[in-house]
């Protein structure tokens, strides 16, 4: 029963790092309606601005937080203003695919370029410090990140749902035509929206520095999870990315419990395949 509950919370404390990530992805979908293919390399980036940050200055990871969330929304507006907007314009889906594909694929050998192929970690005081809750035991790094992921989506939540610029975002989601009638400026909101999404991504690559290693190719599975946490959570909700993640968390710790670690990524694919063909034939019947 112990172990049970061990798996049930390591489960919910990655899940919440696929959540953030999932609602990174869910914002610029809902809005710009593009699948972001470079979004894992935006969690990537998001590391080694900590890594960078930390052995430089000898800040606290998690106090690099708040200036890596600033960074990587400026770096995802620049690529929104640069990239993003001019291959809009055509109106292809292909050429926003391999753009995207593109970026990533130069993020991810651009870090390998200047930072090579060891794995890196940021040691801190309380790596190995841990908190038991009767049969469960808590990383403490694991604990203070799934803290600051509830924070993050609680806030992303009550802008989008309650502020005048959030309000602006979800008109634009649903009629980009009708919101510039009424006088928003899309492009700010296409550039804000992807910043914001950027944003999330790199957050959640530096609060997986804690406890997590620092790879040039790290960002590759979390961006496919991310994929798989919008589709299940539905396309642009935010709480059902929010619950999709957990979902998918604690449905990689079952597996590795009763089943085997090296089927989690073979599970994780096949239940997002039958949930695809679930709901095909759920529109199909509709019709």
């Amino acid at each position: 029963m112990s172990i049970f509950l061990q798996a049930c919370v390591n489960g919910l404390l990655m899940g919440g790092f696929y959540s953030l990530m999932g609602m990174g992805q869910n914002v610029i979908f809902g809005v710009m309606k593009i699948v972001n293919f470079c979004h894992g390399e935006m969690l990537m980036v998001g590391m080694y601005l900590t890594y960078v940050l930390s052995t430089t200055f000898g800040l606290d990871p998690y106090l690099c937080v708040p200036l890596v969330a600033i960074l990587m929304f400026c770096l995802g507006a620049v690529i929104q203003h640069t990239l993003i907007t001019p291959s809009l314009g055509t109106k292809s889906f292909t050429n926003l695919l391999f753009l995207t594909v593109g970026l990533g694929l130069l993020l991810s050998n651009g870090a390998l370029v200047l930072f090579g192929s060891e794995y890196r970690t940021i040691p801190t005081t309380y790596s190995q410090t841990y908190i038991s809750l009767g049969p469960v035991n808590l990383a403490l790094p694991r604990l203070i990140s799934f803290g600051v992921l509830i924070v993050i989506s609680v806030v992303l939540f009550a802008f989008l749902k309650y502020t005048k610029t959030g309000k602006q975002i979800r008109a634009v989601s649903q009629n980009p035509v009708g919101a510039e009638v009424v006088g928003i400026n899309t492009k700010r909101i296409y550039i804000l929206t992807y910043g914001i999404g950027t944003a999330l991504a790199g957050v959640a690559g530096a609060l997986l520095t804690g406890f997590y290693t620092i790879f040039p190719t790290a960002g590759a599975s979390f961006g496919f999870r991310a994929l798989i946490v919008v589709v299940v959570g539905g396309l642009g909700s935010i709480p059902g990315a929010f619950f999709a993640g957990i979902f998918l968390g604690l449905l990689e710790t079952m597996v590795a419990l009763f089943i085997s670690p090296s089927y989690s990524d073979l599970i994780v694919f096949i239940t997002f395949i039958v949930i695809l063909v679930v709901r095909q034939l759920i529109i199909i019947r509709r019709k």
